[in-house]
């Protein structure tokens, strides 16, 4: 099974389009949020052994500072959620 082994984030800004040139450059900011992932591979020697190695892999996304909200809300809530409650 894959463990989480740390959480990074890289802020990036967008610049919104302007509806009048006179207008000033607004900036909506994203973060992207890098799980690293411990993951194990395989390899098989020339003894015939199975060697179990480690490695890392990373999964990348970029949300809103809205949708990060409502990520960390949601991860609260199944933090705590019933098996019952699973479907």
């Amino acid at each position: 099974m894959n463990t989480l082994v740390s959480v990074r984030t890289n802020i990036v800004y967008s610049k919104k389009k302007k509806q009048d040139e006179k207008a000033e450059d607004e900036f909506v900011r994203h973060q992207e949020l890098i799980f690293l992932v411990d993951k194990p591979t395989y390899r098989y020697s020339n003894e015939g052994e199975i060697i179990r190695e480690r490695g890392l892999d990373e999964v990348r996304f970029t949300v809103s500072d809205k949708a990060f909200e409502q990520l960390i809300k949601l991860l609260e809530k199944l933090k705590d959620v019933d098996e019952t409650e699973l479907s």
